[in-house]
């Protein structure tokens, strides 16, 4: 369940030994001023980057950069939606927020190639279903930033490979952040 900002999770047996709630609250909220990122970075993001991954392992803040990367966006007049499992990002009003817990794949791709966003971000990319609708999106020139785990800026590239073409991986990612204790380690 996602009630206001807190994440909270209902586990009952058998799938767990007793009935477990777990509320999961937001611990920071930055905005892209808060990383004093070089001009030539925040050059990159406003006008170059187009389909951008963002990686790093898991608890370095990731999420946290993509959600300072929407307030960045919206504050550029952009149109800017998000897609995640669960609806956790604290984002302006602006935004839409979808949720693969309330449809598939292919209904949030047809919405999102029929509302034509000027920025959609993904947190996070998971499975097999997550790299196709990457794909998709970026081969009918929607700008992406996609969230996805990884310990090093190759290794993010590399989990492309088996479900799309090798080929295909330069033309769908033009811009790799990998993000380390909520800094921006390399690009």
């Amino acid at each position: 369940l996602q009630i206001w900002p807190y994440r909270t999770v209902i586990v009952l047996p058998p799938l767990s030994d007793w009935i477990e709630i777990t509320v999961v609250k937001p611990v920071k909220k930055l905005s892209i001023e808060d990383y004093n990122l070089d001009s030539k970075i925040l050059e990159l993001l406003k006008d170059k980057a187009k389909w951008i991954l963002i990686c790093g392992a898991p608890g370095e803040w990731k999420t946290t950069f993509a959600q300072a990367l929407v307030e960045f966006y919206v504050k550029q007049n952009k149109i800017v939606k998000t897609i995640e499992s669960p609806r956790d990002l604290l984002v302006p009003d602006e935004v839409t927020q979808y949720s693969f817990s309330y449809a598939p794949h292919s209904e949030i791709r047809d919405i999102l190639l029929l509302s034509r966003p000027d920025y959609t971000i993904y947190d996070e990319v998971r499975n097999q279903e997550d790299f196709i609708l990457f794909k998709d999106l970026r081969l009918t020139w929607i700008w992406l930033v996609w969230v996805i785990h990884a310990t090093n800026p190759i290794d993010s590239v590399q989990r492309f490979l088996g479900t799309i073409e090798l080929w295909v991986i330069p033309q769908v990612v033009d811009t790799v952040i990998f993000i380390k204790g909520w800094n921006i380690s390399e690009i």
